[in-house]
């Protein structure tokens, strides 16, 4: 039991350490991101600290068993460098027994993973549009009703440059109204209007504005030729138009992603009895469902991988198992993405498409293990001479 604590002690130290650099990596990541929140809203402890916490939170079962694979890793690689390994063998407590205080550990961080992935997940994200839909409402407001002037260009209105010639002291009316696309945009048009109207408020969710009898002026710089459409009605929902500048189009109040495990299911089947079906929508929901309990299994591979990394000749090459660590992440998700993007075409079903990745590569990580286990540790995994079916390597 004491070896069994002492294996514990080493890795789990290594496993916070390993996601708190993790979730500092992400954070950097997201700095864009919180920039166009500060410009927008100002700059606040509040408007700092919550969207780093609603966008840390949906990552958290993926940066556990990155972080639990470095752990293992670096665990086991001094104990080989400080020769305590040796020492384990010369006590008789082979790979196979080191492997079980690591076993019970990446059982209790794939339950974690689950929960994380099935609640704190999609939590952080209905979080992250509820915050973002209430400091809209207020800033568009504040928008509408103080900074577009009558006669002035205004720009960033909505990510727009707007113009209106004159506006009403109640600001609803407005009159020879023009927008478009700041300079330097890929969408090359101008709108037109000789009239316009700004209905609803901020505060029910309903502010929109209207353009009437307007044309919208495209053209393409690169055929240098132009279009010109007429229409009788444009409307433009300024809140949905803030928030997709901000969150994203693929971010609102609907997202699948942002649903709990029971209302994903519901979602599901309701999506499954509407017709016409969309079956890429359904595809993509079930895959969503099955692989946030899937997906944090994937720690036991990388905990096994580990230690097979880590278990090395102290007289090798020290950068070897960094190495192999960055490799399999990459291999693993570009495993799992794989199975996905079948899954996307039909070509197999979302349930296995989200747990045979796990499978396969557990089985390839548990005989790795075998090998290393039953071989000294001088001695190459994938060796063929080394094989157990090679009877040369059969006999160490």
């Amino acid at each position: 039991m004491i070896l069994f604590f002492y294996i514990l002690r080493e890795v789990l130290p290594q496993f916070i350490s390993s996601l708190l650099i993790l979730a500092s990596v992400l954070i950097i990541s997201q700095l864009s991101r919180l920039t166009e929140v500060l410009v927008a809203f100002g700059v606040s402890l509040e408007n700092v600290f919550m969207p780093l916490i609603y966008v840390v939170l949906p990552f958290i079962p993926f940066n556990i068993p990155i972080a639990f694979l470095f752990a293992v890793m670096l665990a086991f690689g001094r104990f080989s460098a400080d020769g305590e390994y040796a020492g384990f063998l010369a006590c008789g407590y082979p790979l196979k027994r080191a492997a079980v205080p690591v076993a019970l550990l990446a059982g209790f961080l794939a339950i974690a993973g689950v929960i994380a992935g099935s609640h704190l997940e999609p939590w952080g994200r209905r979080e992250l549009v509820r915050f973002i839909f209430d400091k809209t409402k207020n800033e568009v407001d504040n928008m509408v009703r103080f900074k577009i002037q009558p006669g002035v260009f205004t720009d960033n209105f909505l990510g727009y440059t707007f113009y209106a010639e004159s506006i009403s002291s109640d600001r609803s009316r407005l009159t020879n109204v023009m927008l478009s696309p700041p300079s330097g945009s890929r969408q090359s048009f101008t709108i037109l209007a000789p009239r316009g109207s700004i209905t609803g408020t901020a505060d029910t969710g309903d502010l929109k504005m209207s353009l009437e009898s307007g044309e919208a002026f495209s053209q393409s710089p690169e055929k240098l030729t132009g279009s010109v459409l007429k229409f009788r009605r444009a409307e433009f929902d300024l809140l949905r138009l803030f928030r997709e500048q901000l969150a994203g189009s693929d971010l609102g109040e609907e997202d699948y992603r942002s649903l709990a495990p029971a209302d994903l299911e519901k979602y599901i089947a309701k999506i499954s009895s509407v017709e016409p079906r969309d079956d890429a929508q359904i595809i993509r929901a079930r895959y969503l469902y099955h692989n946030r309990i899937a997906s944090p299994f994937s720690v036991f591979f990388f905990g096994v991988f580990g230690m097979v990394l880590g278990v090395v000749d102290p007289r090798s090459q020290k950068n070897r198992a960094y190495i192999g660590g960055i490799a399999a992440i990459i291999g693993g998700y570009v495993f799992m993405m794989g199975f996905k993007w079948l899954a996307e075409r039909g070509w197999i079903d979302a349930f296995w498409a989200a747990w045979m990745p796990h499978l396969i590569l557990f089985s390839a990580a548990a005989f790795l293990f075998y090998q290393k286990n039953r071989l000294p540790p001088s001695e190459p995994v994938l060796e063929w001479s080394n094989m157990p079916w090679n009877l040369k390597g059969g006999s160490k």
